[in-house]
């Protein structure tokens, strides 16, 4: 097979920070309603089990199902339009939650953010496994995973901020603002950057050369079921473990601020600050080192390195994030959101790293977004739904908050450490095959 030249480090390190931002507005646009839970359920009158869907199933719905259709696109269409083309419409949508007055409008509204969403991991880790070497990609996938980070961090943060912001802009222009509400000013401020992304994308984006087998002919999801049939415990395994380890993340993301407003008496603003902003470094260092940890691991001759990495994520969540929840002072809970967040992101740069490990080029896309359909309609639905549903039901009264992180923590971070350690032995024979014909589905 004739090697392609790699592009520019420059030029590849330029993309990865223009997708790592576009990952930071996808986060920032899809958790910033969680800092909103107080307003929004005044206005318009939703409770827990409500605010639960809209956070999950809302956006993973159609977040999951288009995820296969667009992985299928990515891997045989030209990807930056795709890109560019999702984060305008993801943009446009979060503004458009601005305008919900029900329930059933801001669902509507968050579909739509799921619709736009749905192209960005599909394309980024393609265009990623494209502009870099084997051996450099999982630093690469690192890096693009601190999007996650800072978009979080800044959903925390700046959540507080917009919210002060829209009250001196419904002050100090009430032509345009002063018939609206606080909340609905945040949801504008959060999406309008995208726009600008976009355009950035548009013009100084190339797409690169494929690497490896391109995917030809008609189009056809035989090469993700095929790859199943052959490697059922390599694939299975790994992606019902990150599974479970991402139910745990979208709980944190959900339903942790709303732990330190019920139980700790900490305001909207204070949370998001110090969640924020006291994450951000943590955090950003997590999922950088993640990529070098991987690395690390493999010149040791770890083959199963990103395996092992995700292990750590999920044993993280058990040893940290239970303690957390369930702590009576604030300030150890706050420590163990910190630690926990050392961890965190290791989960998505070992999957994007391990499943580009396993998977040929013609059916990277596709099986990642097999990967984005079980994290959107398990993971996402699950950890916001189940947290929600037993503060309501099972652990009701404000505090239910606390017991109800903690058992979706324990039994989901458990069940996470054990399939990857399940998964290792057919995990490692997948990895050697590929080196050994890559290229072949």
């Amino acid at each position: 097979m004739t090697q392609l030249s790699y592009a520019s480090y420059r030029r590849a390190w330029y993309a990865v920070a223009l997708l790592t931002l576009a990952y930071a507005l996808a986060i920032l646009d899809r958790v910033s309603i969680s800092l909103l839970i107080v307003p929004l359920q005044k206005a318009l009158h939703i409770h827990d089990t409500e605010f639960g869907l809209l956070q999950g199933m809302a956006f993973s719905i159609v977040y999951s199902l288009l995820g296969l259709p667009l992985g299928v696109a990515v891997d045989r269409k030209r990807r930056v339009p795709i890109m560019v083309g999702g984060l305008v419409l993801w943009s446009l949508a979060t503004i458009g939650c601005s305008l919900a007055q029900s329930f059933g409008q801001l669902f509507f509204a968050r579909m739509l953010v799921g619709i736009g969403e749905a192209s960005l991991v599909p394309v980024a880790t393609s265009l990623i496994a494209d502009l870099f070497t084997p051996d450099m990609r999982p630093k690469a996938y690192g890096v693009f995973v601190t999007g996650s980070t800072l978009g979080t961090a800044s959903a925390m943060a700046l959540s507080g901020v917009f919210l002060g912001w829209a009250d001196r802009l419904i002050l100090g222009l009430p032509a345009l603002f002063g018939a609206m509400q606080p909340w609905q000013i945040v949801f504008i401020l959060c999406g309008a950057p995208g726009l600008v992304l976009a355009l950035v994308l548009a013009l100084t984006v190339r797409e690169p050369a494929r690497r490896g087998a391109v995917a030809t002919g008609a189009i056809s999801l035989a090469p993700v079921w095929r790859l199943f049939a052959r490697r059922p415990r390599a694939y299975g395994l790994f992606l019902l473990g990150s599974v479970l380890n991402l139910t745990c993340v979208y709980a944190i993301v959900g339903w942790f601020p709303a732990l330190f407003i019920r139980v700790h008496g900490w305001s909207a603003s204070t949370t998001g600050k110090i969640l924020g902003i006291g994450g951000l470094p943590i955090s950003i260092f997590a999922a950088v080192n993640s990529g070098w940890v991987i690395v690390a691991l493999a010149r040791r001759g770890h083959r199963d390195a990103p395996v092992w990495v995700a292990a750590a994520c999920a044993a993280s969540m058990v040893l940290f994030g239970v303690p957390a929840c369930l702590a009576s002072s604030a300030w150890v809970a706050l420590g163990g959101y910190m630690l926990n967040a050392l961890f965190v992101n290791w989960n998505t740069s070992a999957v994007y790293a391990g499943l580009a490990q396993i998977t040929p080029n013609a059916a990277r896309a596709q099986m990642m977004a097999v990967h984005t359909i079980l994290s959107g309609l398990v993971a996402l639905t699950a950890g916001n739904f189940m947290v929600g549903a037993l503060s309501d039901y099972v652990f009701p009264g404000p505090k239910g908050i606390a017991p109800a992180l903690g058992t979706v923590f324990f039994l989901c971070g458990l069940g996470s450490f054990l399939c990857f350690m399940a998964a290792r032995p057919a995990y490692r024979e997948a990895a050697a095959a590929l080196e050994a014909n890559e290229g072949a589905v």
